[in-house]
């Protein structure tokens, strides 16, 4: 249902922005059809009389409906002058101390047996059997 709507609403967008035609034929000084296309017949369908060949009671009106609002994303505005500009300002460039971390040195042994920790192997691999 969201996808029908979302199209419907799409069309409707895309007809609304790009316009269409209407036709309205008046017949008698009222509004006799309203139509998205020109009729191809000349005659009325309410008097039988030509419609705009020189009919004095019917004419046919054609109006283009498009929305006048620009539909694009707003530009930004900004001058130049503001980026040309280049100030001056002093600046101050303050040194950061070092950290000094102790090393711990440890001689490597090739085969040594494994460091024994204080956690269980099976909580270490987080490994829990029942």
């Amino acid at each position: 249902m969201k996808k029908l709507l979302t199209i419907i609403i799409a069309v409707l967008y895309v007809a609304i922005t790009s316009g269409f035609t209407v036709n309205v034929h008046y017949c008698m000084g009222k509004i006799s059809s309203v139509k998205l296309h020109a009729s191809d017949n000349d005659a009325c369908g309410k008097c039988g009389k030509p419609g705009s060949k020189g009919g004095d009671c019917c004419k046919d009106v054609h109006k283009f409906l498009k929305v006048e609002q620009s539909h694009q994303a707003a530009k930004v505005f900004a001058p130049h002058a503001l980026f040309a500009m280049d100030l001056n300002l002093p600046v101050a460039i303050f040194q950061a101390p070092v950290p000094v971390t102790a090393s711990i040195h440890s001689a490597y042994h090739p085969n040594a047996p494994p460091l024994v920790s204080e956690r269980p192997l099976f909580l270490r691999n987080c490994v829990f059997l029942i």
